[in-house]
């Protein structure tokens, strides 16, 4: 069953709901507010009949009396619509054996009762029965006299009026409660249909989309941001993050293309030449070579699946970030053994951050890596380590060739490598994954990496860690350039 059938049916079943017990109260408070009207009216009559009786005490003989009922009007007999009975039921031994009328509204020849069954009762009673075929209202209520039952007052009228007019309350209202229902059906899918045409233009869109393998297609929304904008909006943002994702997947694919394709091209050519000319020590280098740079892009590779599936966990403990800056100093010479660069310690304060020792000492390596990569011959490189408020920053300065804007939005993206033409290029360089490394640290460390540069101006790494409380104060190292 669709959804519109479901709303449909759930509104219009709410409405139904409603409709029925509206009209059953309607239809008993009718009742119960007639019926109420009719025994009020009743009881005021019986109370008019009693505050009009007046007992009298007749002697009995033997020194006993015996209470006589005197009516001192009877103009309350004559109502409309009114039955009147009063009755004796009491002398003065107790009940009698067979109560006596004394006036009624009827005639005079109709000794029924109003109310049988209630003749004898001491209390007041309402009750409804059927009187020659016409439905009744009545009431007993006694009269005393001198705390002592005398007698019974009924009273009754016909509610066969209330009858007729509930019983065509009953039809109107099951006439206007089926209008309404067939209203609210028709209403309910319509309404239905109006909320859901907006989903159904987001189904259409995302079919055509699937269709077409556009992802560069949005949904248009018109109308206001409630829930089915918000749908929208969410939709085109997803799209978005798709359209990204297939192409830094893509890109990814072809890089690793080409990365993979450059070093087994050296490799089956060397193997060529081994094959035709026989084993030279030349070819084997450069096998060897080529082997260890497919290698160090695989585990690389491999590092960056795990991280991206969260099987590297990282014990962190309390680490100096400015012992480990002066370590990758000291092992700058060996980096750039063949290069004519001046590499030297700016800034180096205590800052103590919660890492891993070897992850951020990688991350600063890569990051030394690309700055001696980028940097020409003569150029200088600068470390600087210091605490900033709650925070502990590494920076990295070079005089290279700088990054452009652009570049600077995908430079941690994997493979990505810019200019070529314009790099230290040599056989132990990487795949373009030093950067997206040195990315995963940081996030791994809650930290944050940024980068400041212009083309030709050099540029600058600027990466920021949680400093955890010092412990003692140190006095900041200022050592001399030291040349490499």
């Amino acid at each position: 069953m669709t959804i519109r059938k479901r709303l449909a049916l759930w509104y219009s079943g709410l409405i139904i709901a409603v409709i029925i017990i509206l009209s059953l109260v309607v239809i008993t408070i009718s009742r119960v507010t007639i019926l109420h009207t009719i025994d009020q009216v009743l009881y005021d009559t019986a109370s008019d009949v009693i505050d009009n009786i007046v007992i009298a005490s007749t002697p009995a003989g033997d020194g006993r009396t015996e209470p006589t009922v005197i009516l001192e009007s009877t103009e309350l007999f004559g109502a409309a619509g009114i039955d009147i009975q009063v009755w004796k039921t009491h002398n003065a031994d107790g009940p009698l054996d067979q109560p006596v009328l004394l006036s009624s509204s009827l005639s005079t020849s109709n000794t029924i009762p109003l109310d049988t069954n209630t003749l004898s009762t001491t209390q007041l009673l309402y009750t409804t029965h059927q009187i020659s075929h016409v439905t009744e209202r009545v009431i007993s209520r006694p009269y005393y006299h001198r705390n002592q039952q005398i007698g019974l007052i009924q009273v009754a009228s016909s509610i066969q009026p209330v009858q007729h007019a509930n019983d065509a309350l009953i039809v109107i209202t099951a006439v206007a409660a089926g209008i309404s229902i067939i209203i609210a059906i028709m209403s309910s899918m319509w309404l239905a249909d109006r909320a859901l045409k907006p989903v159904n233009r987001i189904t259409e869109a995302a079919a055509s989309i699937a269709a077409a393998e556009d992802l560069s297609t949005r949904l248009t929304w018109e109308g206001p941001i409630d829930e089915l904008g918000r749908l929208s909006n969410v939709f085109n943002h997803m799209m978005e993050r798709l359209e990204q994702l297939f192409a830094v997947q893509q890109r990814f694919v072809g890089d690793v293309s080409h990365e993979l394709r450059t070093p087994l091209t050296s490799i089956l050519g060397n193997l060529e030449l081994m094959k035709r000319y026989g084993y030279d020590e030349e070819s084997l280098d450069a096998v060897h070579r080529e082997a260890e740079r497919m290698s160090r892009m695989v585990n690389d590779l491999l590092m960056l699946a795990r991280a991206d599936n969260g099987e590297i966990l990282m014990e962190l403990s309390p680490t100096d970030l400015e012992s480990i800056t002066l370590e990758v100093y000291e092992y700058a010479n060996v980096l750039a053994q063949k290069r004519d660069l001046t590499i030297k310690l700016g800034k180096l304060e205590p800052a103590r951050i919660e890492a891993h020792y070897d992850r951020v000492k990688q991350l600063m390596l890569n990051l030394l890596s690309n700055a001696i990569k980028f940097t020409p011959d003569g150029g200088t490189i600068e470390l600087a380590t210091y605490p900033e408020e709650d925070l502990a920053i590494f920076e990295i300065k070079d005089t290279g060739i700088g990054i452009s804007k652009h570049d600077q939005q995908h430079i941690f993206d994997r493979f990505f490598q810019a200019d070529y033409s314009r790099t230290q290029r040599d056989d132990n360089d990487g795949a373009g994954l030093g950067l997206s490394i040195v990315w995963w640290i940081v996030k791994a460390h809650h930290g944050d990496i940024s980068v400041t540069s212009d083309k030709d101006k050099g540029a600058t790494f600027r990466v920021s860690f949680p400093l955890l409380p010092a412990t003692k104060q140190m006095k900041a190292l200022k050592p001399d350039h030291i040349q490499v």
